[in-house]
């Protein structure tokens, strides 16, 4: 049963840094080129093709706010006179500022020259679970340029947020870079990059963000569906002995720290609906570490979570009764909802739009 429809000023560049041309494209290179999906042509024939491509693969959305407190930063874009290698170590090169989940902010050194292979850093390590193939993957990217820091993201908050699956379809060094890491971690890449005609280093910023509610245990409400989570992540929902609401409520079972939710957002959720005369689960839950979380579009969705989700923070997980007429007019239901994160509609279209359909009047 789904949720959705019804759930800067360019700095200037410095001059070209005088640097060796780099090597010809190794195996991990050409791997993640495949995995971007991008024809090297020209100088890229000779070097890695641009990570910035990750996002457009993987299908971007811009985030309006990924639910962690903080500022959200804008690179400091300014030209650089100081060369430096895109190989030295990171900390030499480059500081990446802000926590995981908030737009980050970079600081060059120096302008790049172009590294001569693929780089990882993390600068981060979560304390979530830890990622594994076939796992579902919450991530926030964002890139900027090796000359002069700008966020070169192209979104217009400068972070691109998506959900993926975790398997060789993301490319052997890509997968790599997430695979093992903990849920709340920041890995920074470094890849030779083809920018304005010049050869310089780019740098990717990739949060692996939770993709289950974070935020303070509350004890559950007294008269409201019981909800557990098994250890593979999955739902369930007991109305047992429970008379079906006449009225809607919610109850938090998870106080997330996130932005409050707004009545025209489009949110990134786990969530799981069961039919109170039954007992059984409608639709596809997508609960559990091997299913991605999907969208509830405020604007169009069930009357009662449309109205009840409002000002709920980010990182929240709630239960919801509601009676048949602010579900679908059939049968009153229960719903369990994990907050994820508030995405912008600028990429609306590359969502699954789940919770959705209005009910009947």
């Amino acid at each position: 049963m789904p949720l959705g429809p019804g759930p800067q000023e360019e700095a200037q560049a410095p001059q070209e840094p005088q640097a060796p041309e780099p090597a010809a494209a190794t195996g991990p290179q050409k791997a993640i080129g495949a995995a971007l999906g991008r024809r090297p042509r020209g100088l890229l024939a000779i070097a890695l093709a641009g990570v910035v491509v990750l996002v457009m693969v993987l299908g971007p959305l811009a985030v309006k706010n990924l639910g962690l407190p903080g500022e959200q930063g804008q690179a400091s874009a300014q030209a650089l006179e100081t060369v430096l290698s895109g190989d030295d170590p990171l900390e030499s090169v480059v500081e990446v500022a802000g926590r995981p989940g908030v737009v980050p902010v970079v600081s060059l050194k120096g302008a790049l020259t172009p590294a001569t292979s693929l780089h990882e850093d993390l600068l981060v390590e979560g304390t979530g679970r830890t990622v594994s193939q076939g796992d579902a993957v919450l991530l926030s990217i964002s890139t900027f340029s090796g000359l002069d820091g700008r966020n070169t993201t192209g979104t217009e908050t400068g972070a691109s947020l998506r959900t993926v699956m975790l398997d060789d379809a993301l490319g052997e060094e890509l997968d790599k870079a997430i695979e093992g890491k903990t849920e709340g971690s920041r890995v920074v890449l470094r890849a030779p990059h083809e920018e304005d005609g010049e050869l310089t280093t780019e740098i990717t910023v990739i949060d692996i963000l939770p993709t289950v509610a974070t935020g303070e245990e509350r004890e559950p409400t007294s008269g409201m569906p019981a909800v557990t989570i098994d250890k593979d992540g999955a739902a369930q929902i007991s109305v047992q002995g429970l008379s079906a609401p006449t009225t809607s409520s919610i109850t938090t079972l998870v106080q997330g720290q996130g932005p409050q939710v707004g009545r025209d957002d489009l949110l990134i959720a786990r969530y799981s609906i069961v039919n109170w005369s039954s007992g059984q689960i409608s639709g596809t839950s997508t609960y559990g570490s091997t299913v991605l979380p999907r969208s509830i579009d405020m604007r169009n969705t069930l009357a009662g979570v449309s109205q009840l989700l409002v000002d709920v923070p980010v990182g929240s997980r709630v239960v919801l009764a509601l009676p048949a007429d602010q579900a679908r007019g059939e049968d009153a239901v229960a719903v369990v909802i994990d907050v994820l994160a508030i995405a912008s509609r600028d990429d609306a279209p590359a969502l699954s739009l789940i919770l959705t359909h209005r009910p009947r009047r």
